[in-house]
């Protein structure tokens, strides 16, 4: 019997006749019913259309009002609310360092990804991955095809969830591309693919870096927002 990743429940398999009778194999679940529901889907047509927001009805939040007043257009979709059932499974996963946990959101990212797209993940500073053992961003992709198009800079030690709002976004350039990389990302459509969009100002580092070295275009796609 497969037990429950954040609560350590034996899950119970909801099996009608006809299933049975199917004689097909039972779907992998990582995660109870009870557990799942704690997490809250955003509601894809009420969202900030540059952020993926939730909001009580589409258009522009009051940040990405401040950052389209910058020139930015970046286009973002989260699939999560960053509840307190996410912020317990992030601290767990991230900072905790239960890398079992990445297999429970890996079929929502699948859904979402688009065929036409590089993926790129946002990558973490190497200091980082020693000291937890892994990219978590890269344990939510599973066995999705990604390019290691970035880099963090060698100077750049400060992790972003250390850092409040303000710091954030005056933080300097963090990222810089892996050259390697160039040919695979010239006139290609970039999806970034990070676990949390907070001030959003991660994520349009990596996409200025990449539109500078030849990106044709470049979306976002955060778990959760």
């Amino acid at each position: 019997m497969d037990s429950c990743l954040l609560c350590n429940k034996v899950m119970i398999y909801d099996m009608s006749l006809s299933f049975l009778l199917s004689f097909k194999r039972l779907p992998k679940r990582y995660v109870c019913a009870e557990c799942m529901n704690r997490f809250v889907r955003i509601d894809q047509t009420k969202t900030c259309k540059y952020c993926g927001r939730q909001m009580d009805k589409p258009g522009i939040c009051i940040d990405c009002q401040k950052w389209h007043q910058l020139g930015e257009d970046f286009v973002n979709q989260s699939i999560f609310q960053y509840n307190d059932a996410m912020k317990d499974f992030m601290h767990r996963y991230k900072f905790v360092g239960d890398y079992q946990l990445r297999m429970i959101f890996q079929e929502e990212i699948r859904k979402v990804i688009r065929k036409d797209v590089l993926i790129v993940p946002i990558p973490i500073s190497t200091e980082t991955e020693i000291s937890r053992g892994f990219n978590q961003v890269i344990g939510l992709l599973g066995d999705i095809e990604y390019e290691n198009a970035l880099m963090v800079k060698s100077s750049h030690k400060v992790r972003q969830s250390s850092l409040n709002r303000k710091q954030r976004i005056s933080n300097k350039q963090i990222f810089s591309i892996n050259p390697k990389s160039i040919s695979a990302i010239t006139n290609k459509k970039v999806l970034l693919v990070d676990d949390i969009y907070t001030t959003g100002t991660t994520i349009r580092h990596a996409k200025d870096i990449l539109m500078e070295n030849g990106a044709k275009r470049v979306l976002g796609l955060t778990l959760c927002r």
